[in-house]
């Protein structure tokens, strides 16, 4: 009996501590985690295999002859039935040449390269909109660490007013505005406690990991703190021309359209088709072989017209195509260029707001409580410096989301990483 429990007690103990440690794992998630995880599992990437493995199946369906033909045939069977008539069997087998079925090939395969842009394009998605609720998420968190703050801020006063007020040297006003305050400061705290709720679900299917309701972001001070790089417009621009994939899609579909003129160009060409035979007349008791070519005529006029207006629609999709290159690339540059100006003005405005206007915001609301501790000044002049206060610390948080978004923005646009931590 008391193996029995001795195991029992191993056994839990076991169970809870993998339980712990998964816990732990979850918990210790940092963002570089979770886009890996998104990359590796997100179940949007499954559709895109499954489309990769369809159009690399019918490489193999293009670069064969088409199938043989095998004929038996009764003929000339008299309706007395005096004999047995003529029996014919045939063989036929038809064959593209001048390099058709290469042609369909190289299509084919050229074809099977699409989803890997589309994989490319759904995982600089992925990576975007994570590091985007993985930031929004962090917002949140300082939010509601200012929020606790600020509502022990309160409350500190509160109390002070309820102190003079029972002195005879207060208000009820005062009171009731300050806990007018404090119930503002509660409404806040609801909104961005589901806003967080949101915010990890969200991040739970993008990644595709049971993450705790407590998981909690971790080292984007680091992000914001460390001396962004140089935004090179040349080198962006070259990066943005190779990696992005609205290029690669056009370059793509490029390649796609001349292949399919050179396999419309090749329609010109005739098929031939080899048949060899057998017969054998029942009425002379003789036996005969057989053999045909048979050639295609696509080159008589009317069919040439056909193929000719095809390979002209195809040239000036080919010229289309190259246009909308062009006119990509200006709003991407463009594009691109403002990406920049945003970043550097969120970087101008975070060192202006950390610099000056808070600490300036903070010293006022020191003065502003020691003044009115001593009587120098009314409460709703607290208040105002408190609400200054506030609304900076708010503005600081979300300017420094603004420049960590606009830069995975950039990330998404040029097709790399520029700021990575775990």
């Amino acid at each position: 009996m008391k193996l029995i429990l001795l195991n029992i007690l191993i056994f839990s103990h076991l169970v809870f501590g993998q339980q712990d440690s998964a816990k732990n794992y979850r918990d210790n998630l940092g963002l570089n985690d979770l886009i890996s995880s998104a990359l590796r599992s997100n179940a949007k990437l499954e559709p895109i295999e499954y489309e990769k493995k369809i159009l690399s199946a019918r490489i193999g369906q293009v670069n064969k002859q088409p199938s043989p033909m095998l004929q038996f045939m009764l003929d000339y069977l008299p309706v007395n039935f005096m004999n047995a008539g003529e029996y014919d069997v045939f063989y036929s087998q038809p064959l593209k040449l001048f390099g058709k079925l290469d042609a369909q090939e190289k299509l084919a395969r050229t074809n099977s390269l699409k989803p890997a842009i589309e994989r490319k394009e759904l995982e600089n998605e992925l990576i975007k909109s994570v590091k985007e609720n993985y930031y929004m998420l962090s917002v949140n968190e300082r939010l509601l660490s200012f929020n606790d703050e600020f509502r022990q801020i309160i409350n500190t006063i509160t109390s002070s007013l309820e102190i003079r007020y029972s002195a005879g040297k207060g208000n009820q006003y005062e009171i009731l505005k300050s806990n007018n305050e404090f119930q503002n400061l509660l409404l806040e705290e609801i909104e961005l406690s589901n806003n967080k709720i949101i915010l990890i679900n969200n991040l739970r299917t993008l990644s595709n990991l049971e993450l705790p309701d407590s998981f909690k972001t971790k080292n984007l001070e680091i992000l914001v703190n460390i001396p962004p790089p140089d935004f090179d417009t040349v080198k962006l621009t070259e990066d943005m021309i190779s990696n992005n994939t609205d290029f690669k899609y056009l370059d793509q579909m490029l390649q796609e359209t001349r292949l399919e003129t050179s396999v419309t160009r090749l329609e010109k060409k005739p098929d031939l088709n080899l048949m060899t035979g057998y017969r054998y007349m029942s009425e002379t008791g003789e036996s005969f072989l057989a053999f045909s070519v048979t050639i295609d005529l696509p080159f008589v006029p009317w069919n040439e017209k056909r193929i000719d207006a095809e390979i002209k629609e195809k040239i000036i999709n080919e010229k289309k195509i190259n246009s909308e290159a062009l006119s990509l690339e200006v709003n991407l540059r463009n594009e691109l260029k403002n990406i920049i100006v945003k970043i550097n003005s969120s970087l101008e405005k975070i060192k202006y707001i950390s610099s000056i206007l808070i600490p300036q915001t903070e010293q006022t609301f020191r003065s502003s409580l020691i003044s009115y501790e001593t009587a120098s000044v009314q409460f709703m002049d607290l208040l105002d410096t408190y609400r200054s206060l506030r609304e900076n610390n708010r503005m600081l948080v979300e300017e420094e989301t603004n420049y960590l978004i606009s830069v995975s923005e950039l990330e998404k646009l040029i097709g790399k990483q520029i700021l990575t931590i775990n």
